[in-house]
């Protein structure tokens, strides 16, 4: 074969591989659909990103969610960075585009969803 019709199938089977993947990863997550920038599951805060990363909460320190008050005020969408720090002293921060028809719409939610579940939440307005 020549070389120039191998590459374009490789780069196309990598591709579907990568996307298979993610979606199978995604499919484990019963509570992912419209849950927001994170939900709760088995004990675990699930950040919903492309590819989902579940931490048991008794190994979280503190959450931290950064936005812009501004958006959450005057638009239906906004931008929010969602740090959580384990005890440890690892973090993961995701970016999360927030709509207000999600379970939990605003920040102000979902601070009180981690401290109903006995998180630390920081908030920090940009």
């Amino acid at each position: 074969m020549d070389f120039y019709v191998v590459v374009p199938i490789l780069q196309f089977l990598l591709i579907l591989g990568a996307a298979a993947a993610i979606l199978i990863f995604r499919s484990r997550y019963k509570n992912r659909s419209n849950a927001g920038a994170f939900f709760f599951e088995n004990g675990c805060l699930v950040l919903n990103c492309g590819l989902p990363a579940s931490i048991p909460l008794a190994e979280i320190d503190w959450v931290e969610l950064r936005y812009s008050p501004w958006e959450v005020e005057h638009r239906l969408s906004y931008g929010l960075f969602v740090k959580v720090v384990r005890k440890n002293g690892s973090a993961r921060r995701v970016y999360y585009k927030g709509y207000q028809t999600s379970k939990l719409p605003l920040p102000a939610d979902m601070e009180a969803a981690l401290r109903e579940r006995g998180v630390s939440c920081r908030i920090v307005e940009d």
